[in-house]
């Protein structure tokens, strides 16, 4: 952590400003800025685990700025933090007020435990960070996940940070109940406690551990900050601490509950076993059985050869051992099933099991080959009936015919299924708006597909889950992915793959501020008839729209409609593109093309079963209405925008509806959205709105001392 800070706090000795992403950081860890580090500088201080940033909304936003307050409210009123009209403002504000202050002398601004601030601060918070990049500011935030949005969308430094293991000079009693704690399954009051009084310890004896930062209090027990810590804590335990501190879950879980069957119990039973024990290997069996169904191969490996281990039973032993072996075969452990299938067969003559240890042995050997037809995915009517019925504007017959396809995917080895097929199902699912199963297909299969080191079949699944988390809102996640997956693709040649993931890390990185790469640069790549181009041509157009160069913009994504009407794609939720084309075409001054597309969006949203679709359709119809039936539109659109989970696209239109009536409020709760959201192009045009129709008061009415 030490040297990204100083550099940071070097710029700002130089007139500069910065920000820093702290991920896994402790309030401990930033307690340490201070006194000679940060001499010259005014230090503001919040944190989102404190009692005032929990309170009630914009309660960190009051605990940053409070020492910059003179004489005035904290919040509300005459202080110039308006809460009324929303965290945009607000935020703006309090940029402006500490851009004051760093005027007279540098500011370090220090944020912990971010990600548990109250929306309504985290908000404003993330747009005061925007506001004050020209001035001389170091923000310095500590957060669970680097990527967690507002935060993830600002272009900062982002440093995972090591936790060290437990300082040696803790309590005996606590260092015994932290090791009942990383024994815990799952870090539970119930169970914790239990152990914890079958050894004869208390609850009170984490305390110091707390205090230390080891471990923190949840909603339901406590858990390690760092999961390396309780691993340490764990191996460095003696084998008899280890199989008392599990003989005491097992009292306490069967105490709890008698007829406790599943994979915690089975756990505990098998760190108490001093030796073979026939009850502890089958609910290890059992165990391994249903992480393999999940896709946790590792745990389900581990499990089965413990399993084996504690059988007394050698045909039981036989079966455990073929478990291990069919589950190294997935993981790519080639010597792990060679020995799990040759001490098995010693084992038993059961000719049922001899066959499917045969089984596991003749797929173990068969090669995995890279699938020729990578392009056949990004095609019209590719891989399976379903999508064909998508594009064809028949949602609900695909939908009907997804739906228990999902299922049976999330249960089976994507070697067996094909890798390309899973993609083309999550895409499918995602377009007929089953957002979920698809983010859910797509987890389980790149973890497996990385635990295979089947490194060539990533790229497509990694580009649809970009998609999916683009529109579920998680944009740097969706951006790492596709840049993931066009440096994959790039190494294993397969370009089409290449410039669908570059234009999908393109649109979602320029709609943070932040493009991965210039407009022009992919422009010229995505030159062509096929199909696959048109993802990167939209992407390009996306660009052009976040520079706000609204000219290029309804060239490009008129083009793209163009490319889609030519293949027949009748449903918009494939490639939405609509909102983006009436908006560009609005701005660039060519209304009676803009009318065109907006009826164009209201006849294709009638083949979607995406709400969001039709929410935009009824957007469009807005922009290009007059008086009274733009308003019955924009009404409309927001009504449905209020049964999805897309922020963006409701900000779109709050935007779009406050900039035809005037409505503040309106402008000011698209701007909200957009900051959650990291959409600062956006935000930057919902404030230039706001600032053409400012009331008499001013943003700024706030002094610093």
């Amino acid at each position: 952590m030490r040297q990204p800070v100083q550099t940071l706090l070097e710029h700002v000795r130089r007139g500069l400003g910065g920000v820093v992403l702290l991920g896994g950081a402790l309030p401990a860890d930033t307690a340490a800025i201070a006194g000679p580090v940060v001499d010259g500088f005014c230090v503001l201080r919040a944190g989102g685990g404190g009692p005032v940033a929990q309170a009630s909304a914009f309660g960190g936003l009051a605990e940053l700025v409070r020492p910059l307050l003179d004489g005035e409210p904290l919040l509300g009123g005459e202080s110039g933090l308006d809460l009324d009209r929303g965290a945009g403002h607000a935020g703006r504000a309090a940029g402006e007020l500490i851009a004051q202050a760093a005027a007279g002398q540098p500011v370090v601004a220090v944020i912990t435990d971010a990600q548990l601030l109250d929306p309504e601060s985290a908000t404003a918070i993330s747009v005061a960070v925007r506001t004050t990049r020209r001035a001389p500011v170091a923000w310095l935030i500590g957060l669970d996940d680097v990527r967690r949005a507002p935060f993830g969308a600002l272009g900062a430094v982002a440093v995972q940070l090591q936790r060290p293991a437990p300082a040696g000079d803790l309590p005996k009693a606590t260092t015994r109940a932290l090791l009942v704690l990383a024994a815990s399954a799952t870090g539970h009051i119930d169970e914790i406690g239990g152990a914890l009084d079958h050894l004869g310890l208390q609850v009170g004896d984490l305390a110091p551990a707390v205090a230390d930062g080891v471990v923190e209090a949840t909603a339901t027990g406590w858990r390690f900050r760092d999961l390396g810590v309780a691993t340490a804590v764990y191996t460095n335990a003696t084998p008899t601490e280890r199989q008392s501190t599990h003989t005491a879950f097992v009292d306490a879980i069967l105490g709890l509950r008698e007829t406790e069957k599943g994979e915690i119990l089975a756990r505990h039973l098998a760190g108490a076993a001093a030796g073979t024990d026939g009850a502890a290997a089958q609910a290890l069996g059992r165990a391994a059985d249903g992480a393999r169904g999940r896709g946790a191969l590792e745990a389900a490996r581990s499990s089965y050869g413990r399993a084996a281990t504690l059988s007394p039973d050698p045909g039981a032993r036989a079966r455990w051992l073929a478990g291990a072996a069919d589950t190294a075969r997935l993981l790519g452990d080639l010597g792990g099933v060679g020995r799990a299938i040759r001490e098995a067969r010693v084992l038993t003559d059961d000719a049922t099991l001899n066959q499917r240890l045969d089984r596991i042995a003749a797929r173990t050997s068969a090669l995995r080959t890279p699938q020729t037809g990578i392009k056949a995915l990004l095609e019209v009517g590719g891989h399976t009936t379903a999508i064909g019925l998508i594009l064809a504007g028949r949602a609900v017959d695909a939908e009907a015919m997804l739906a228990p396809v999902v299922s049976s995917a999330l249960m089976s080895d994507p070697l067996d299924v094909g890798p390309l097929t899973l993609p083309a199902i999550a895409a499918g699912a995602m377009w007929t708006c089953d957002v979920r199963g698809a983010a859910a297909l797509l987890d389980r299969s790149i973890a497996l597909l990385r635990a295979y080191g089947a490194a060539e079949h990533l790229p497509a699944a990694l580009i649809v889950r970009a998609e999916v988390g683009y529109r579920a809102g998680r944009w740097p996640a969706a951006r790492d992915d596709a840049m993931e997956a066009a440096a994959l693709a790039s190494r294993l040649g397969q370009q089409p793959v290449r410039a669908v993931a570059r234009g999908l890390a393109l649109r979602v990185s320029a709609l943070m501020g932040a493009p991965t790469e210039e407009a022009s640069a992919l422009e010229a790549e995505s030159a062509g008839a096929e199909a696959y181009v048109l993802w990167p041509r939209h992407a390009v157009g996306t660009a052009f729209l976040a520079e706000g160069k609204w000219d290029a913009a309804a060239t490009v994504l008129s083009g793209v409609a163009e490319g889609l009407e030519q293949l027949g794609v009748q449903d918009p939720s494939v490639l939405p593109l609509a909102g983006d084309l009436v908006e560009a075409l609005i701005r660039a001054d060519q209304m009676a093309l803009a009318r065109k597309a907006a009826e164009r969006a209201k006849d294709e949203a009638a083949a979607s079963m995406s709400i969001v679709v039709r929410a935009v359709a009824e957007r469009c119809l807005g922009q290009i209405g007059k008086a009274a039936k733009a308003k019955q539109h924009f009404d409309r659109a927001l009504r449905l925008h209020a049964e999805t989970d897309d922020r963006y696209e409701e900000a779109r239109t709050l935007l779009a509806y406050g900039r035809q009536d005037g409505d503040r409020a309106r402008l000011e709760a698209a701007a909200d959205r957009f900051a959650r959201l990291g959409a600062w192009p956006w935000l930057a045009l919902a404030e230039e709105e706001l600032a053409a129709k400012r009331p008499g008061k001013k943003l700024g009415a706030l002094t610093a001392k």
